[in-house]
């Protein structure tokens, strides 16, 4: 790993989710704070406020948007959620609007029962978002899209 210190170890641990008492493992790294991260940060930060950048549209790759679903993707029901909860209500529409016209998925604003915004990907978009995602996939994120 070129962006931790020399000899970092990640770290793994094993989690009971206690709804389905089902355990789920991850791993979970620290990188170094190097000057080549700045460009990001201030892309996606205004004052310590996340944000999205206006040029989302020409940001959001489909590598990016395979690891925005091994991060904040969540399988339901036949479609998709994404977690969007630290950014504010304008900042979730230009996601969802990004998601649509860029890929062309059929989606619409959720929330959750603690009211926090969560964009669904439906049905009919999820073939399309598996062959578009699916080669930046790691195997082991790939229940993400219901596979």
């Amino acid at each position: 790993m070129p962006f931790c210190v020399e000899g970092y170890t990640p770290q793994s641990r094993t989690i009971l989710d206690k709804r389905t008492n089902k355990s789920y493992s991850s791993i979970s790294f620290t990188t170094m704070q190097l000057p080549c991260f700045n460009e990001y940060r201030n892309l996606f930060y205004n004052l310590d406020v996340k944000i999205v950048p206006e040029n989302i549209y020409d940001l959001l790759t489909p590598r990016g948007l395979a690891y925005w679903i091994s991060d904040d993707g969540s399988k339901h029901n036949t479609g998709l959620h994404l977690s969007v909860y630290g950014f504010s209500n304008s900042d979730v529409d230009k996601l969802m609007f990004t998601l649509q016209d860029k890929f062309k998925f059929r989606c619409s604003i959720h929330y959750n029962r603690s009211n926090k915004p969560r964009i669904y990907i439906f049905k009919e978009s999820m073939d399309s978002l598996i062959s578009l995602t699916r080669p930046f996939f790691v195997k082991e994120m790939l229940y993400k899209l219901g596979l």
